[in-house]
């Protein structure tokens, strides 16, 4: 078996929960690079959305921002780098039917939009495409989003100012309150 097939099967087997191009390539080792990054894939105007739309998703605050790490570099190479022919042209057209729907929905770019109204956006589609996704499969905007969790986790900022690493072995307690550990996500 090769390993592309290996992937897939253990995507399926998960559940879908990964999508099996984004496996692929964290374990290909794509990962963001902080600083400016010149679009591969996307043209300026689906470069702008890029960024403001995984900001959106995870802005900066008291811990860096998807920009401040590179994500929107990082979502660039995937699709790139791993994304076959029909997975890339799928995505493509999957961040311009956003824009489109955007603009007809507010009258604006995502881009455009203030803060405020590109979360409440974001949130009206998000909340649409987990409704939409058991009847019709993965839907544009959870693959972006994860590609975004992915590629913010995999920073090293995201890996080592967000996440914490708790040795295994060690105790286990399966019984403690979230507000005693805090963040309990962590990579090693």
């Amino acid at each position: 078996m090769e390993r592309r097939e290996a992937i897939k099967r253990t995507a399926a087997l998960m559940g879908g929960l990964i999508f099996a191009p984004t496996m692929m390539g964290v374990l290909k080792g794509c990962t963001p690079s902080e600083g400016e990054w010149t679009p591969a894939v996307f043209s300026q105007s689906q470069a702008k959305l890029v960024s403001a739309l995984s900001e959106t998703i995870l802005p900066a605050g008291d811990l860096p921002g998807a920009i401040d790490v590179g994500v929107p570099g990082f979502i660039d190479k995937m699709i790139d780098e791993v994304y076959d022919d029909e997975q890339e042209r799928m995505f493509l057209e999957g961040l311009d039917q956003f824009e489109l729907n955007c603009i007809e929905q507010t009258g604006k770019t995502f881009s455009d939009l203030t803060a405020e109204e590109q979360f409440n956006y974001a949130s009206l589609i998000n909340k649409e495409s987990i409704e939409s996704e058991m009847l019709e499969g993965p839907q544009f905007f959870l693959i972006f989003k994860e590609l975004t969790m992915v590629g913010f986790f995999t920073s090293e900022a995201g890996a080592t100012e967000v996440l914490r690493y708790e040795q295994v072995p060690g105790y286990y307690d399966g019984c403690v309150p979230l507000e005693e550990v805090g963040r309990t996500w962590a990579t090693a």
